[in-house]
């Protein structure tokens, strides 16, 4: 078993998928081993199974995908409305399942893939869809694309996992029929109206009951995520393995029941007990569906299927093989689950109760409850440090009263909305009283510490290692003495972590944060942020998704200083998101008026030290009566062996401004492009003069601008330069190496997957 999951894990981790031809090589290994390593050939055979699913499964996804060289393209598509819709204040996003071939709108154009299916954005518009409708549109359509940064969310694996095959918006309506006949998704969605209308005036009451009953968590705001996060009870939230397992115990105890009733004083060929099993699974299963199937449920119900199943055949298996098999099985339904970080905690936590179970202690309920929460966060706090460098030490305690509270909540529900439809409203309001004093418990929680929440530098994966076997010393029924071995196998998680980059060094980060800019500067003790990217209509900003959880994995809580070029959006968007998160030192712009926020100019001729490196402003004027772009902060830094020059969106006319205006034009290494590579930026006298050696380029992915342009593109080439691009490459990482050496890396090429673009 464990041998046929460790050909998932070699292919999921591999940069390029294999030809399909090498499975030809497959029978050949199997063939040669049956005849020399006898004893290894079921072990080979399990893993060439393995290895065969996962190459199969990653070509058949593989070859759906829409190419960016049909990106220019309008294409006509017709499809039904997969899913639930999600509805947004601007617009709609929904997936669209394709059932037809795609044409383009202009003549002689054919694509080169067709999709199945398509996540699609609909702005301005009136139209109400609901899941199973008809459409006809015109689409404009691009492969799904991550902003590839460490720390990052892989948006491509997830959309590969899911069918999803092209991203894009909606251009035109030409038919739209409404759907006729009853399914899952339809019933899902008339039950969120009906919520909707009745709990229009409880938009918490709402969300929370969205969340927990259908699986839908798009009415969830900002501060909701946040003190989830914070609290460690995000799951409560995440229709998986919690509530699948109340759905189990609920549907036990039917079982028993109807057992009871049916069987009582007579004989049956069935053991009662069969009953009890299959109830269960078909109650939760039942759940699974008007949860929408997800994969997170499907992960769950496999895993309660699984374990509860080995209850039905005469020679039951360990509880620790049924562990293994449901597994494997995810593995073989969801090959890229090894990718799914809640897949590892929720087996985790089973893992964890598992242990428990098989302690065979004796205690009362409350007190296994108790050791049920301090197990699983035993057990899940390295994965939670390995996965997003931060455990909330309030979990464990949240969880023991909150867990309880959510299983009644749940069993509460459906009775509530029972007596609703029968026209007695009491049994809704007190569920909204329950859910509403939940709420209010966390945030109570939440508000007795300001650091419930533990932020660390992100661990080498030995330190982690070594956690995670003390964790599982600790839990083990053995003496005190090596219990308190394991304890000290946590010691080096708490190690005040040591500056990644030495004396006179400096170690900087171009991050992907689509059309914008953002950067970050490091020294031996001190941190530059340089920009913030854009913030989008839906509240959201490209700080959290590409740069705060970069510095999150680096145990950054303290920014020295932060530039902010000037007060356009892609620049600036982000100003107040990095001052809600983080603490700072100092804030400079070229247009201090405008940011909003108290700060100082970045005035030319402004210069400062730290650690050994070299920082001054080089830009702007302090009378500079100019475009903003113009206004932009111009920050040239060195350090021992290394030099970067940042010139924000300034122009060509003050490159040359700053050309004859200044004391020194020593060749650069890096030099950040101006404006994101359009031909009004990066001008050939600015190219010659500090001849750097590596350009570049921040620009969003088939942006609208057609950024960078060719022309700077050919200036660049010609001066000698090599081009680093983030809609390409994604972050792309300079540091200095002991030789001195002045180095680029591209993030999308250090973790390089199968899916990822090249």
């Amino acid at each position: 078993m464990i041998i046929y999951i460790v050909g998932f894990f070699v292919i999921a981790w591999l940069p390029f998928l294999p030809p399909l031809y090498w499975l030809l090589c497959f029978p050949i290994v199997l063939i040669f081993s049956f005849y020399y390593f006898r004893s290894l050939r079921f072990q080979l055979l399990a893993l060439m199974a393995g290895l065969t699913i996962a190459l199969i499964y990653g070509h058949i996804q593989l070859q759906y995908r829409w190419h960016s060289s049909d990106a220019a393209s309008t294409w006509r598509v017709e499809g039904t409305v997969d899913g639930l819709p999600d509805y947004k204040s601007k617009h709609i996003t929904f997936n669209l399942r394709i059932s037809s071939a795609l044409n383009a709108v202009e003549a002689g154009v054919q694509p080169e893939s067709t999709p199945r299916i398509i996540r699609l954005s609909w702005y301005r518009t009136d139209e109400r869809l609901k899941p199973g409708d008809l459409l006809e549109l015109d689409v404009k359509l691009r492969p799904p694309h991550s902003l590839w940064n460490p720390g990052g969310f892989d948006y491509e694996r997830w959309a590969l996992g899911r069918d999803i095959d092209a991203v894009g918006y909606v251009k035109a309506l030409y038919v739209h029929q409404p759907v006729s006949s009853a399914s899952i998704d339809v019933w899902r969605f008339s039950l969120i109206e009906w919520l909707g209308n009745r709990l229009r005036l409880q938009p918490v009451v709402l969300s929370t009951l969205q969340a927990l009953l259908l699986g839908d968590k798009s009415g969830f705001v900002d501060w909701q995520w946040s003190l989830l996060r914070s609290t460690g009870t995000t799951h409560l939230m995440v229709v998986s393995g919690l509530h699948i397992g109340v759905c189990v115990l609920l549907g036990w105890w039917f079982g028993r029941i109807i057992a009871a009733l049916l069987f009582r004083g007579k004989e049956s060929r069935i053991p009662h007990h069969w009953l009890s099993v299959v109830v269960a699974l078909l109650v939760s299963g039942s759940y699974v569906a008007l949860a929408g199937f997800s994969i997170p449920t499907q992960r769950a119900w496999i895993m309660a299927a699984v374990l509860l199943g080995a209850q039905l055949v005469m020679r039951r298996p360990s509880v620790w093989f049924r562990w293994w098999l449901a597994l494997a099985i995810v593995l073989t339904l969801h090959p890229l689950a090894v990718h799914e970080v809640g897949a590892w905690l929720s087996f985790a936590a089973v893992a964890a109760l598992l242990f428990l179970v098989t302690a065979r202690q004796k205690s009362a309920g409350w007190l296994m409850l108790l050791k049920s929460q301090w197990w699983i966060f035993l057990v899940l706090s390295p994965l939670m440090l390995l996965f997003f460098s931060q455990v909330s030490i309030s979990a464990p305690f949240v969880n023991i009263l909150a867990i309880p509270f959510l299983s009644l909540l749940l069993l509460l529900i459906v009775p509530a909305m029972l007596l609703e439809a029968a026209g007695v409203s009491w049994g809704l309001d007190f569920v909204g009283v329950l859910i509403q004093s939940l709420w209010d418990g966390l945030a109570w929680v939440n508000g007795l510490s300001d650091h419930g929440v533990v932020y660390i530098q992100q661990p080498s994966f030995m330190v982690i290692l070594f956690a995670g076997l003390g964790a599982v010393m600790v839990l083990q029924p053995i003496s005190i003495k090596l219990k308190a071995l394991g304890v000290l196998c946590w010691l080096p998680l708490f190690v005040p972590p040591q500056s990644s980059v030495p004396s006179g060094r400096m170690s900087a980060v171009v991050f992907d944060v689509g059309q914008g800019t953002a950067m970050i500067i490091r020294t031996h003790g001190h941190t530059l942020l340089y920009d913030t990217g854009a913030a989008y209509p839906n509240g959201n900003t490209a700080f959290e998704r590409s740069v705060l959880p970069y510095l999150r994995l680096k145990g950054i809580e303290f920014i020295d200083k932060l530039i902010v070029s000037h007060e356009d959006n892609d620049h600036a968007g982000g100003v107040s998101k990095v001052i809600e998160v983080m603490r700072i030192g100092a804030i400079e712009s070229g247009m201090p008026d405008a940011i909003n926020v108290t700060a100082q100019l970045c005035r030319v001729g402004v210069s400062w030290q730290w650690d050994g490196v070299y920082f001054r402003y080089i830009h702007p004027k302090p009378s500079l009566s100019a475009t903003d772009n113009d206004r932009s902060c111009v920050l040239e830094v060195r350090s021992k062996a290394c030099s970067l020059l940042i010139t924000g969106d300034a122009s060509v006319r003050i490159e040359e401004e700053v050309l004859a205006n200044s004391d020194a034009r020593a060749p650069i290494h890096w030099l950040v492009a101006g404006h994101h590579g359009s031909r009004t930026s990066t001008g050939v006298a600015f190219l010659e003069a500090y001849k750097p050696k590596n350009t570049l380029i921040s620009a969003g992915f088939l942006n609208r601008y057609g950024h960078p342009h060719e022309e700077v593109l050919s200036r660049i080439k010609a001066a000698g330069s090599q081009v680093f691009r983030t809609d390409q490459q994604g972050a792309l990482i300079l540091d200095e190496t002991t030789g001195d050496e002045c180095r680029v890396e591209t993030w999308r090429q250090k973790e390089k997957r199968y899916w990822t673009a090249s």
